[in-house]
């Protein structure tokens, strides 16, 4: 494919790997800033049909997406998402060749696909304007910890704010509980649909943020003298988010945050200054946070019922692995169906739906999504050979996974798919002091890929 002129590509110039680059540009930074905020804005959207609905951050990331068509793909890491689309689409094949929903099929095919474009436009952006892309993020964390509080103080008169706000048919209805989730969950979650998509969302970013104020990662992109504060004031206000919410996401993002902190100690000058923020941390900080944890999941697990949704989370989970393996040999090699989980898993346990992105995409697409998720995993630790600060890179991913697999449902959940994104392309958007330590092989490279971004200088 040969390139073309388009605004956001430097005419005549070429990458590390010899591919045309992003050009840095005013527009291309106020797309990711905007592509930052808006996939974690889920609400509200435009409805398509009774079960789906098209995102603001969905419609912008099909215009941020569009210079790929004017560049070539070899070599670089927008074959993720041909390559996981394509077992669900071989899936929706095999409904309709052995039976099934095909209609059903091919929506949820849409979905996914919709959805998980997101991950290109992260892998062409976030390279070239990583601090914009995260300051973005940042906002939108910021008005999802503000619509938190504002929902817990509202919690103690019965009432949810902004409940015209909540349009989005792919997700549970929160129009219709409203009194049930402000007079008996009591679990404030954002502008998401839920506390656990919330967690799900902005905990890995919230680790993020905090290894950016330890001095341990640094952000491609021109700084900015209030992105400090932003990046400071977001990761405080999604830590409280999170911890109130209840969500179990909780306690491994603290512990996360507990394990940048020591990072940072190991290495942080030995000054007044340092002893006081051990002091301050160790002292006030940290044993305020586990204690607001702890007591708040004790919380949860001791209300009468307060864990069903943990027990029906493991049984979804139990119960979509046994149909997948009581299945016809088609079903084994092609999985149960793009869509058709959630009619079998309640047919056969009365079950809404398998409670995880991961394993809805094992059971629903069998031995060929396996392999393909083990593709995947595969580059992934070919990623984490070429970036320096590893333990981070490990943090993120580990957070990231919890939620994808044991957290949240929701594929339409962009946030999830940017983090991705973010992953794949992990040596060109987090810059650390260890990087020229980094063989020149791997450097700026993702598995052989190469995005066209060129390190910050030290």
């Amino acid at each position: 494919m040969t390139a073309v002129s388009h605004p956001h590509l430097l005419r005549g110039s070429r990458d590390a790997a010899g591919l045309p680059a992003l050009a840095p540009s005013r527009a291309g930074a106020l797309l990711a800033f905007s592509l930052g905020f808006l996939a974690f804005m889920p609400y509200p959207a435009i409805p398509a049909g009774r079960n789906s609905a098209v995102q603001l951050g969905n419609l912008l990331t099909l215009v941020m997406v569009l210079p790929t068509l004017a560049i070539t793909w070899r070599r670089r890491p927008f074959q993720y998402f041909p390559v996981l689309l394509a077992p669900l689409v071989l899936s929706t094949l095999k409904v309709g060749v052995f039976g099934g929903d095909a209609v059903l099929s091919i929506k949820s095919l849409a979905v996914w696909a919709v959805s998980g474009l997101t991950i290109v436009a992260t892998q062409l952006y976030a390279p070239r304007y990583g601090r914009q892309f995260m300051a973005g993020i940042a906002a939108a964390t910021l008005v999802h910890s503000a619509v938190g509080l504002w929902q817990l103080y509202t919690f103690t008169h019965g009432e949810l704010p902004l409940v015209e706000l909540y349009v989005n048919p792919s997700f549970l209805g929160v129009q219709e509980r409203a009194h049930v989730i402000a007079t008996y969950i009591q679990r404030p979650f954002g502008l998401f649909p839920e506390p656990s998509a919330m967690s799900s969302s902005l905990a890995p970013w919230v680790l993020l943020w905090l290894a950016e104020m330890a001095g341990l990662v640094r952000f491609p992109g021109t700084p900015h003298p209030l992105h400090r504060a932003l990046f400071v004031s977001a990761a405080a206000g999604g830590m409280l988010l999170i911890v109130l919410s209840r969500s179990g996401h909780a306690m491994i993002t603290v512990a996360g945050a507990m394990l940048l902190f020591a990072m940072w100690l190991r290495t942080a000058p030995g000054t007044w200054r340092t002893y006081g923020t051990l002091l301050a941390v160790l002292g006030l900080l940290f044993p305020a946070l586990l204690g607001l944890t702890v007591n708040a999941l004790h919380e949860r697990v001791g209300e009468v019922g307060g864990n069903d949704s943990w027990e029906d989370r493991a049984s979804s989970l139990v119960f979509g692995a046994k149909l997948l393996m009581d299945g016809d040999l088609a079903s084994i090699t092609f999985g149960l169906g793009v869509g058709q989980s959630a009619n079998m898993l309640w047919d056969l346990a009365g079950l809404d739906a398998v409670w995880s992105v991961l394993l809805t995409y094992l059971y629903e697409t069998g031995l060929v999504g396996a392999l393909t998720v083990g593709w995947v995993a595969s580059n992934l630790f070919g990623v984490w050979r070429g970036t320096a600060l590893k333990v981070l890179f490990m943090l993120f991913a580990v957070v990231w996974l919890v939620g994808i697999t044991v957290t949240t449902s929701y594929q339409q959940l962009l946030p999830l798919w940017v983090a991705f994104g973010w992953l794949t392309v992990w040596p060109e958007v987090c810059h650390t002091r260890q990087s020229q330590a980094v063989p020149a092989r791997w450097r700026g490279r993702s598995r052989g890929y190469s995005t066209g971004a060129r390190p910050l200088a030290a």
